[in-house]
């Protein structure tokens, strides 16, 4: 089961990027390319739980579906005996699988009268998902399947209001729906807490989906309009208009053109090229929805604790008949001439490739220092599941950890070649796509960078052979995960084998045992021999042919698309006249005032809320070795009596929390904001350093960091070092390691010597801060970053605070010079990171937790009195340290500073706006500040129809930070920040004036989306363990914090929440109370700044610190600021600790 779908999804349109688990199943590596609604904090909530959810590496491997650890124990995947593997009137049972490494059954059933197909997931879960599927063929650049998703959103012929499905999917205990568009498919997606309120959604959704409106009106504000100033606009062609000209759409169309022919749907933009979008009709896409949103193309997969006899009671009594009914005058419902999307077209011819090709695909950008280079080469037939599982692990042979071939010749030297590099299958319907992805490769290097990567795999082939030890290592380590990956994400699997199936297997389900039958074709991998694995090297890529597409920064292309932007839209203008532009702006207030009828408030009112009650709770039981002084307590007698009977007592802090998991992990919190301040800015470097450098271990035994990095993952399932902790405590250094629990007491030691026992070296520090130098222009290019990292930059204090220290802006000015003190001081920079670590581990600053099976584990306390830092004498731990402890003094009394950076390498602008809020997690304010919240982010609701549906930006929202004490408002995505956020004011302060009224319908739902919010932080075992400890440890506001927060929602009342939005989000507005930073193209800066400057704000104009040799360093890390990284992979950081 080779998981390529996540690698489809790399050029997937997602409608938002809320952080909703629905998602979590992109790999974390994905560009999420096309989207409903997208916004700063939630994109990066959505990037940590993407993180949170992948069991592999977070550098870019694809290879999302691993295996088990004991192939002994699990043979095959075997027929259904559930008794639910049946007919269910008129749909028919056609495959039924019990998964043996897992308690999961699969099953998949078609209605004989409308091809109806269902695929049902049935495992233990608190929530329900579903990802209702399409297959959206399309020959042209048109973005019909893009568009159509976003029309389907609109209102259905039952339903016919806009934003209907996300107000009852809110009171259905959802937050709201979702969908990407990839280009073989379009999904629909929405989870629940509990199953009453998905099977009431069921019906309503699929009604939306095979009967839209697909109005003009919502054609025209959702789709494209020109406004009274004679520019272009719309949701889908603003959003559009910002990835077009991005390195990966420009690689990506550019790859497509050369390897498909004009008769493949494989070379098509499905989110539509502008030119096309300009002259796209609605007639054109409801003609394109009525050949394919047809029910035997449609795909509904589900999966959680399913009542398999409600849901089918569902299906047959409501779903079926209101599809039967739309068809009632057609002779067929299915028609015969019919031909399966991809599998029985002229897509499905095999595709050619008789010599290697080299193209140069160029993208907007001043600094022209890095680029990126992709080469694919053809593979196997997609149901050749021995050979595309064989790439997938040769892949990660390749390119997986600090060891691997292509990682150790290409970036783990002094001067990378490149910062990444990835080598993955990815499934179409003739054969699979091999590719390889560099990124932040030097201009000089970037037109051969390809053929050296070549050349090292003939060398490989030829001469060095596989490295056998190496495979068994990756087979072992990859097992080890399924059963990981089965208790973090099992959903994420069944949805992306499930839709692979749908798309490209057999449609009577033959195919479908296969793919879930890895761990049999593992069986056959491990006997397999080193002349085997170069055999399949060879073939596929050292001596095969292969497309080479070189993303080239252009500062050339970057000014010609400004100029020839104005030149167009003032010839636009000139055309209309101003009689056109009056019209113009008339059909679009027109459109708006049709598309925003309201809904019957009885529509609403008759679907029934999500009741908490209904919510099951994954069990958590903890226990506390308390170091001395603590204030907290466990919950669990039995537990805690398991712990005090293992011997004496230790001198710190250990939190225990118990979960049913085959697995334990072990997290080390450091309070690094008690560094001094001379330290701070080297703490980049020590989190690169972790599970990557020589270690002197317990024993006096010295391995260099080549044998550190291959026993940890011998060792691991995965091991990761974040500043934060479920994205909370972002002073604080969480370093943790996760192992099969009868390995606990060799990762406690591996972790006590990575911790105390690394050895820095000149050599080693030169390879790290290289690659992070490298990082840095890449960086420079996400608008989104560098607006909120000037805005960080008033608020936080470098010197006070670690993680703005190895933040963006800070990292421009140090490493630079760090670079150059390793040359000429490395004595001073090898002195600095061994003070900083002598600091770090002060026990009195230091707290350490364990999840897992507890009372299964033999000895939980003594092991570690045996395994780990030897601390001898126990004192009182300082009160952890928060980021309202680092705020300067702007950030304590906010007032009008605006900082505004004018970028090139972007077509829109971002910004990101704080003021003070209510600080802390037990503040009176903070139940209703976050409903508040919930009530104003709301899909279709008042943000959601003022910004985005006014074409004012793609997404806009406002968040809390109880623990620095803030409240902020971003921007995303705007052809002018300021115009949306002075729209935004004005909603709010109305909204907080009682001028305009809340909607009881908004609140409610918003409630019950709460619902799902906090049974989403629980979902898994991992998830439940760690939100227990972070609540009852850390927090300290109890273990049942959540349950908690939910008892309270009912008592707030309206009055409550306009008083709380007065009271935090308003000062948002006024420039007297609030500061922020925006991100601008450079074309718009002057525009953007006499905004700001007319609403009373202090705006400064900033520049991007230039790097002291850009033709040296540059890249795109992504990420990199925000602050976590895996030891054992790049060093590319991730969003937040994952779930352990």
């Amino acid at each position: 089961m080779i998981s390529t779908l996540s690698k489809r999804l790399s050029g997937a349109l997602i409608r938002r990027t809320t952080p909703s688990p629905q998602l979590s199943a992109l790999s974390s590596a994905s560009r999420l390319r096309f989207q409903r609604i997208h916004s700063s904090s939630q994109q990066k909530a959505l990037a940590a739980e993407a993180a949170a959810s992948a069991s592999v590496s977070p550098a870019f491997n694809p290879f999302t579906a691993p295996l088990i650890s004991r192939p002994q124990q699990y043979t095959r995947t075997m027929p259904s005996k559930s008794p639910y593997a049946r007919d269910y009137g008129d749909f028919k049972l056609v495959q039924s699988l019990d998964l043996t490494y897992a308690p999961v059954t699969v099953s998949k059933w078609r209605s004989e009268k409308t091809g109806l197909t269902v695929t049902l997931g049935n495992h233990s879960s608190p929530l329900t998902r579903g990802y209702f599927v399409i297959a959206s063929e399309i020959f042209d650049d048109t973005g019909r399947p893009h568009t159509l998703e976003h029309l389907v959103f609109m209102g259905s012929k039952s339903y016919p209001y806009k934003g209907v499905l996300d107000h009852l999917a809110n009171r259905a205990g959802s937050n709201g729906t979702n969908a990407w568009t990839a280009n073989d498919h379009t999904a629909y997606t929405i989870t629940t807490a509990g199953t009453k309120g998905f099977l009431n959604m069921l019906p309503v959704y699929v009604d939306h989906i095979l009967h839209p409106t697909m109005t003009d009106a919502s054609f025209v504000t959702e789709i494209h309009h020109i406004n009274g100033e004679g520019e272009d606009a719309g949701v889908v062609y603003s959003e559009m208009q910002g990835r077009e000209n991005t390195s990966y759409d420009q690689m990506a169309l550019k790859h497509q053109r050369a390897l498909y022919p004009e008769t493949s749907a494989y070379r098509s933009e499905t989110g539509g090229l502008l030119k096309m979008l300009r002259i796209l009709t609605a007639q054109q896409i409801r003609d394109y929805h009525g050949k394919y949103y047809q029910p035997y193309n449609l795909n509904l997969h589900i999966d959680g604790a399913v009542n398999v006899d409600e849901l089918f009671d569902v299906l047959n009594s409501k779903v079926e008949p209101m599809i039967l009914e739309q068809k009632k005058n057609q002779k067929e419902i299915i028609p015969s001439d019919w031909k399966r999307p991809f599998v029985e077209t002229s897509t499905a011819e095999p595709v050619k490739l008789p010599e290697s090709k080299t193209q140069v695909a160029e993208f907007m950008e001043t600094d022209e220092s890095m680029g990126e280079v992709m080469s694919v080469w053809l593979g196997p037939q997609p149901n050749d599941y021995t050979t595309k599982t064989a790439l997938g692990v040769l892949g990660s042979y390749l390119t997986y950890s600090a060891t691997a071939p292509l990682r150790k010749e290409f970036v783990e030297i002094p001067e990378p070649l490149a910062s990444s590099i990835s080598v993955f299958p990815d499934s179409k319907v003739n054969q699979c796509e091999l590719w390889m992805y560099a990124g932040d490769v030097p201009k000089k290097h970037l037109m051969d960078m390809a053929e050296l990567v070549r050349s090292k795999m003939q060398k490989i082939v030829k001469e060095e052979g596989i490295d056998m030890q190496r495979m068994v290592m990756i087979l072992a380590r990859e097992r080890r995960s399924l059963l990981n990956e089965m208790e973090l994400g099992t959903s994420n699997i069944l949805m992306e084998t499930t839709i692979t199936d749908f798309l490209y297997g057999d449609k009577d389900g033959k195919d479908m045992p296969a793919a879930f039958e890895e761990l049999t074709t593992f069986d056959e991998l491990s006997k397999w021999t080193a002349d085997q694995w170069a055999a399949l090297l060879d073939k596929y890529y050292a001596s095969a042919p292969s497309i080479t597409t070189i993303g080239k920064p252009s500062a050339k292309m970057a000014k010609e698309i400004e100029e020839t932007e104005k030149e167009r839209v003032s010839k636009q203008r000139e055309d209309l006249g101003e009689s056109g532009l009056k019209k113009a702006q008339a059909e679009l207030e027109a459109a708006k005032e049709e598309s925003d009828r309201p809904i019957p408030p009885e529509v609403l009112t008759s679907f029934p809320v999500v009741d908490p009650k209904d919510l099951t709770w994954v069990p958590v039981e903890t226990a506390l070795n308390p170091a001395p002084g603590d204030k907290i307590s466990a919950d669990n007698a039995k537990v805690q009596q398991y712990i005090d009977a293992d011997g004496a007592p230790l001198p710190y802090q250990v939190y225990f929390s118990s979960v049913a998991s085959n697995f334990v992990t072990i997290n080390v919190l450091f309070d690094a904001a008690r560094l001094p301040s001379h330290l701070m800015p080297y703490m980049g470097l020590f989190q690169g350093t972790l599970f990557q450098s020589d270690v002197k271990r317990a024993d006096g035994t010295t391995m260099s960091h080549e044998e550190v990095v291959n026993a940890i993952n011998e060792l691991t399932v995965d091991q990761h070092s974040s500043f934060s902790f479920r994205r909370a405590f972002q002073e604080n250094l969480c370093v943790s390691i996760k192992v099969e629990a009868e390995r606990y007491g060799e990762a406690v030691a591996w972790l006590r010597d990575v911790l105390a026992g690394a050895v820095f070296t000149k050599e080693r520090l030169e390879v790290i801060v290289a690659k992070r130098l490298q990082s840095l222009p890449g960086q420079k290019r996400d608008g989104q970053l560098v607006a909120a990292s000037y805005a960080n930059k008033l608020a936080f204090d470098p010197a006070k605070s670690p993680s703005e220290a190895k933040g963006l802006l800070t990292q421009l000015h140090f490493l630079p010079q760090l670079a150059e003190q390793l040359k000429t001081e490395p004595e001073a920079v090898v002195s600095a990171m061994n003070e900083l670590r002598a600091a770090l581990l002060d026990p009195t600053a230091m707290r350490v937790s364990v999840f897992g099976n507890i009372p299964n584990l033999p000895k939980p306390r003594s092991t570690l009195r045996e395994n780990f830092l030897p601390i001898a004498e126990g004192k009182p731990l300082h009160a952890l340290s928060t980021s309202a402890q680092t705020l300067t003094p702007l950030g304590e009394n906010p007032s009008r500073k605006m900082s505004l950076v004018s970028m090139a390498a972007i077509e829109g602008s971002y910004s990101c706006h704080y003021a003070l809020g209510p600080k802390g997690w037990d503040h009176p304010d903070l139940a209703a500040l976050i409903l508040a919240t919930s009530v104003l982010n709301t899909m279709e609701s008042y943000l959601w129809k003022s910004i985005r549906g006014s074409g004012l930006a793609y997404g806009a929202d406002v968040q809390v930070d109880p623990e620095a004490g803030q409240v902020e408002f971003t921007v995303y995505r705007s052809p002018n920040a300021c115009i949306a956020f002075r729209e935004a004011g004005k909603v709010l302060r109305s909204l907080a004036s009682g001028e305009t009224e809340l909607d009881t319908n908004i609140v409610d739902g918003s409630r019950a989306s709460l619902i799902y919010s906090y049974a989403g932080k629980s979902e898994t075992v991992a998830a439940a363990a760690s939100t227990a400890y972070v609540d009852q440890a850390l927090k300290e506001v109890g273990k049942d914090h959540s349950q908690r927060m939910l008892a309270k929602l009912p008592s707030i009342t309206d009055d409550d929440v306009r008083r709380v939005i007065n009271q935090y989000f308003v000062p948002l507005f006024d420039p007297a109370t609030s500061i922020g930073a925006v991100s601008t193209n450079a074309g718009k800066a002057d525009e953007v700044e006499q905004g700001f400057k007319e609403l009373g704000y202090d705006v400064s104009r900033e520049e991007l610190p230039e790097l002291s040799n850009e033709d040296e360093y540059s890249g795109s890390e992504s990420g990199s600021d925000s602050g976590s990284e895996s030891g054992s992979s790049d060093g590319e950081p991730m969003e937040d600790v994952r779930s352990p």
